[in-house]
């Protein structure tokens, strides 16, 4: 090629790589649109207000808004089915609780997701610690009397649990199959409806959670507080000592909501929501709803999740399958 003709043919070349480069795609930083996040069930519950609680302030640290969804239906298994079909690409987030996760496969039918592969463990959120409440014309001071009491003949306890599955219905039933109880089931459409009659006296005792209203009930002396389900005593309740420490082994029941992605997010996504997410947990604002709602900061890594998720499976997926528990 002579000189004159490189000079001809340069400037086409460089137009040429001017516009690949110009249509190429661009790999852009995550993220960079907004993020959508899934809640089960319907506002004004525990799950909805802690996801709330971080949704702005994990937006401000990420650079986009997270547009919190509600979808309540089909006690939120359509929910975890959207996000399990959603993009592996961090842009569809979850708030569900790490057990009932992994037990819905016992207990409903047909459900068209996979709780280890369908969704990637970011980070526990919080901790809901559960105690059992008893009736106070129940003449029981400790979790031993209760199960003394309840194995007498004509005793006829009950126990009452917000639906099937529920992680109240199961830590009694574990309570029941580690120390040979005898107490009776009555499910019921929610919590409130079942406190008013523990309150009542019609039924005599319930898992719950320890919240404000429960402890002014037992301030008041109309229930009481016999035992904690988790491995350490209830910060608001801290007279009352756990069921591992009443006598009853292997003894372990806490609620709790923990933040998922989308299975086969890259890790460096993950890591990254994982990192802004711990670090919002000190905030203030986010620490003063754990504290109105009577919930502990429980963040942590990924790998923390997956454990925690593993260890309550191995606790519940027998004890459902065993009882041969089900929706009803």
């Amino acid at each position: 090629m002579t000189p004159d003709l490189k000079r001809a043919v340069r400037p086409w070349f460089a137009a040429i790589a001017l516009l690949v480069v110009a249509g190429a795609p661009s790999a852009q930083p995550y993220p960079s649109r907004p993020i959508r996040w899934i809640v089960p069930f319907a506002p004004g519950g525990g799950l909805d207000i802690i996801t709330r609680a971080y949704a702005p302030h994990l937006g401000n640290s990420l650079g986009q808004p997270l547009v919190v969804e509600n979808r309540p239906a089909n006690a939120g298994i359509l929910a975890l089915e959207l996000v399990a079909r959603s993009a592996p690409d961090g842009y569809t987030l979850l708030t569900f609780g790490p057990s009932t996760l992994v037990n819905n496969r016992y207990i409903y039918a047909d459900i068209k997701y996979d709780a280890e592969k369908d969704f990637a463990p970011v980070t526990m959120l919080a901790d809901a610690p559960i105690a059992l409440y008893v009736n106070a014309s129940v003449p029981a001071r400790t979790l031993g009397e209760f199960i003394a009491l309840s194995r007498q003949p004509g005793s006829k306890l009950n126990y009452g649990a917000p639906g099937h599955g529920h992680i109240f219905h199961l830590a009694m039933e574990l309570l029941k199959e580690r120390t040979g109880a005898d107490i009776q089931f009555v499910p019921y459409k929610g919590s409130a409806p079942m406190n008013q009659d523990l309150v009542a006296g019609n039924i005599q005792a319930a898992f719950n959670p320890v919240v404000r209203s429960l402890l002014s009930l037992v301030r008041a002396g109309k229930i009481r507080a016999l035992a904690a389900g988790g491995d350490q005593r209830l910060r608001d309740l801290p007279e009352v000592p756990t069921a591992a420490e009443q006598g009853v082994r292997d003894y372990y029941a806490v609620g709790g909501f923990a933040l998922y992605a989308t299975g086969g997010t890259p890790r460096d996504i993950v890591a990254r929501i994982n990192q802004e997410t711990v670090a919002v947990s000190r905030h203030p604002e986010v620490v003063k709803v754990h504290d109105a709602q009577n919930l502990l900061i429980a963040v942590g890594a990924p790998e923390e999740l997956a454990a925690r998720q593993k260890r309550e499976h191995e606790i519940w997926a027998p004890l459902i399958k065993r009882l041969g528990i089900k929706a009803q």
